[in-house]
């Protein structure tokens, strides 16, 4: 597999911070929670923690994405396919990534149907979004670099360039760098980097 196949988006969308929006459909109420993560672990400790806040609600349906490889829904008793995935097709709908969003339901007697259960989960999970911050997150790759004194000002250059993030430390040796770039522009700065100082430089993940 080759470096583009591991290139992240320079980018993603996530919540800022945690809403909450309820909606009442034929008596039955829906409470939609939504809540910014770091990673699956997180995520499943929010699930745990609204679990024990709605404790004695009829369900409590859910769906998760990390990024674009990890994700988890369920549908917590509702008919297969009713809840969870209509919650994750909300989150991907507005393109959120590391968001958690839970739609706890109160039954109110009336049975909604398949047609129905979706349409009610998806309603309520995209009101509970179009409530939520919506930010900008950007994915930077760390790296660490080691260079010769004479180089500071082309790594310098390099880096306005680039629009890469740098902490220089000097050392016995040369120059040690903690550098964050976006994914899209990694591979052509360590290409430039490399064949400007042929052998006097070392690129290294942290």
């Amino acid at each position: 597999m080759n470096e583009k196949e591991h290139i992240e988006p320079d980018y993603y969308l996530t919540i800022q911070d945690t809403s909450r929006a309820e909606i009442k459909i034929k008596g039955s109420r829906f409470i939609g929670t939504i809540s910014p993560v770091v990673d699956k672990a997180n995520a499943e400790q929010i699930l745990i923690e609204i679990r024990k806040e709605f404790h004695n609600a009829t369900h409590n349906c859910f769906a998760y994405r990390i990024n674009a490889q990890e994700f988890r829904y369920s549908d917590d008793g509702e008919p297969s396919g009713t809840a969870g995935r209509p919650i994750l097709s909300m989150i991907d709908k507005h393109q959120l990534q590391r968001t958690v969003l839970v739609v706890t339901r109160y039954f109110g007697g009336t049975k909604l149907g398949t047609g129905g259960l979706i349409r009610a989960y998806s309603q309520s999970a995209e009101s509970v979004i179009f409530q939520a911050n919506i930010s900008k997150k950007y994915n930077y790759i760390k790296l660490t670099i080691e260079y010769p004194f004479e180089m500071v000002s082309k790594v310098q250059q390099l880096r306005h360039r680039y629009h890469a993030r740098i902490k220089e430390t000097a050392t016995t040796g040369g120059m040690k760098g903690h550098l964050e770039i976006l994914p899209s522009k990694i591979a052509a700065f360590k290409k430039e980097l490399l064949a400007y100082g042929t052998g006097k430089v070392q690129i290294k993940n942290p």
